[in-house]
């Protein structure tokens, strides 16, 4: 079992701040499976919703993936920590066709996520296998509000 992360879940990225309240973000960040990825096994965690903040869209484009369908939603542990016990939740969606497609959660679903004073990981399972390759890859699109 693998955990793969964005280089915004790993903290190499910081997502965009608003020092206003009410202020609208547009956070994207993007893998590129340059590795393998397991479908029975691997996660990846691909974004981040920052502390007291509100999701309002959320949108996976995936590029070159192959027939597979992805859930998504918070992870469970410290935004990027690199346990790979961590869990993916399915608050976004679940088992959505992502190949060569965008798929949003819907804005009801965005704002069913209560608003916490931590930040928390965004993350992605698959249901099938993606092989390595530079074309292969899921960006996520996350519109918040402070």
């Amino acid at each position: 079992m693998a955990l793969f992360q964005s280089a915004m879940a790993a903290r190499r990225e910081t997502p965009p701040s608003g020092y206003v309240h009410g202020a609208r973000m547009v956070a994207i960040s993007s893998y590129t499976f340059t590795q393998d990825f397991t479908a029975a096994t691997d996660k990846l965690e691909l974004g981040l919703l920052p502390a007291d903040t509100r999701a309002v869209r959320a949108t996976l484009i995936g590029q070159n993936t192959g027939a597979t369908n992805a859930t998504m939603g918070l992870m469970s542990g410290e935004p990027g920590d690199m346990n790979d016990a961590r869990t993916v939740g399915n608050e976004f969606f679940a088992a959505q066709a992502v190949n060569n497609a965008e798929v949003a959660g819907t804005v009801l679903a965005c704002l069913n996520i209560a608003p916490s004073d931590k930040h928390r990981g965004i993350g992605v399972t698959l249901s099938a296998n993606v092989t390595a390759g530079t074309t292969k890859k899921l960006t996520l699109v996350l519109e918040y509000i402070h």
